[in-house]
């Protein structure tokens, strides 16, 4: 073992018992063992009860929408303004795009709500220039049921994320093959189906595992610019959490350890589908 990984090894295991420790121990909770309240039964009713519950179902469904829309949205415009940066040389191009990147989740939900709110910039403008007669008849796309406003704060963060992780991947990749299919007679959209998405594949699906997790569990942007009748899972965990009656904390519990499970499943599924796509296939 070389020095360098010799140094990762206390970090590596310090992390690893703090998480398996919190692990265990939201499992032990989450399966009714929870003295602290008289439980002292492992039982699967608490899994039971919130899976078979409409209302999580609903947060469940929700929270899915937002993900994969943020995630695919995110994706397609990321990689094209990857492309864009690669033909146009421009340091600052490159530093702009690059700038949302370092902004808190939180500091661009508040930018997002005085933005687009019906109190907003833009319904002010469109007041003041006589395209609507009162703030009030602006649009709802804050706290809207559709999660405007939510995919809008994910699109302006992961956008510029995936533009910028493509780009550098798309410098170190050998271009000699676009050359060849080129003289080969191959289509700008033939080469890129054929050539340059397979060489991306690997970082665009590992994209995609990172922002649908995030964008699935997230709680701060839901709960500034989400709506109360339609509440993500990560809200719902919340709620059930902070609850006074302690005997909702297992339930709680239960439905953090199946979000998790969700996450997990779809990482497991994203890395099958990438070794069975062209990219993902080794050449013997």
């Amino acid at each position: 073992m070389n020095k360098k990984k010799l140094f990762a090894v206390p970090f590596v295991l310090i992390n690893s018992v703090v998480i398996l420790a919190a692990l265990f121990k939201g499992l032990q909770i989450s399966l009714g063992y929870y003295p602290l309240i008289g439980l002292n039964q492992l039982t699967l009713a608490n899994y039971r009860q919130v899976l078979s519950d409409p209302f999580f179902q609903k947060s469940l469904g929700y929270s899915c929408y937002l993900a994969l829309t943020a995630t695919f949205l995110s994706l397609l415009l990321g990689i094209g303004i990857a492309f864009l940066l690669l033909k146009v040389k421009s340091s600052w191009l490159h530093k702009i795009i690059g700038l949302p990147i370092s902004l808190p989740h939180i500091i661009v939900a508040l930018m997002i709500m005085q933005l687009i709110g019906q109190s907003g910039i833009i319904s002010r403008v469109c007041f003041q220039l006589g395209l609507i007669k009162e703030i009030g008849h602006f649009p709802l796309l804050i706290h809207d049921s559709g999660g405007f406003g939510i995919i809008m704060v994910f699109l302006y963060k992961e956008i510029p994320y995936v533009a910028v992780t493509t780009f550098a991947i798309l410098q170190q990749l050998q271009l000699g093959y676009i050359e060849v299919a080129k003289n080969l007679g191959a289509s700008t959209l033939r080469i890129f189906f054929t050539v340059i998405l397979p060489m991306l594949q690997k970082t665009l699906i590992t994209l995609f595992i990172i922002l649908f997790c995030f964008t699935f569990a997230s709680f701060e942007v839901p709960y500034l610019l989400g709506n109360p009748s339609n509440q993500t899972v990560a809200l719902t965990v919340y709620d059930l959490f902070t609850q006074a009656d302690l005997t909702t904390r297992p339930q709680a519990f239960a439905l953090n350890l199946v979000m998790s499970g969700i996450c997990l499943v779809i990482t497991v599924v994203a890395l099958t589908i990438s070794r069975i796509l062209p990219g993902g296939r080794r050449i013997s």
